[in-house]
């Protein structure tokens, strides 16, 4: 009975602390990414989807796979991919990638590499920022952690030991 609780327990503890990620890309990037059957939205690509372990276990295959509902990718161009249903294989806690490739005959592909560089190039800006903010973190940090050091007071008390002067510092 005992065994039983702890594994019912760890189950339960295991679903609510613990997810697997999924990492969708689009070749070229910059498409729009939405959840087939249910139009959930996940934004412009490289984007991430979630899954929640329990979840997952539902939709377990014979095989070991997990089932999940798949994605539409739509360019600027109006050109469009859907992978449905994708199958993860492996842990419900792993990292998964995924990539969703424009098919080069729909018209417009200028239209749509143009639209990845702009995004490309609003990633870059985006890493510097995050960089910056970062460094200047990291500053103020030191700067409060050496201010602390110099506020901070040490007592020291010294006693005879025979012929030895024997000093405790805190």
């Amino acid at each position: 009975m005992q065994n039983q609780i702890v594994g019912i327990l760890l189950i339960f503890l295991s679903g609510c602390a613990t997810q697997s990620t999924l990492n969708i890309y689009s070749q070229p990037i910059g498409a729009y990414i939405t959840e087939v059957g249910t139009s959930t939205t996940y934004g412009i690509t490289p984007t991430v989807a979630y899954y929640n372990v329990l979840d997952l276990l539902r939709h377990k295959q014979p095989d070991g796979c997990y089932l999940v509902k798949g994605f539409t990718a739509k360019w600027v161009s109006g050109a469009t991919s859907t992978m449905s249903p994708i199958r993860i294989c492996g842990s419900t806690t792993g990292t998964y990638n995924i990539t969703l490739s424009r098919d080069s005959s729909h018209p417009d592909l200028e239209k749509d590499l143009t639209f990845a560089m702009q995004v490309q190039t609003m990633l870059a800006q985006q890493q510097q920022a995050k960089a910056a903010q970062n460094a200047a973190f990291a500053q103020m940090w030191s700067a409060f952690s050496i201010s602390q050091d110099k506020n901070s007071t040490t007592n020291c008390s010294s006693y005879m030991v025979g012929d030895t002067l024997k000093t405790s510092c805190r």
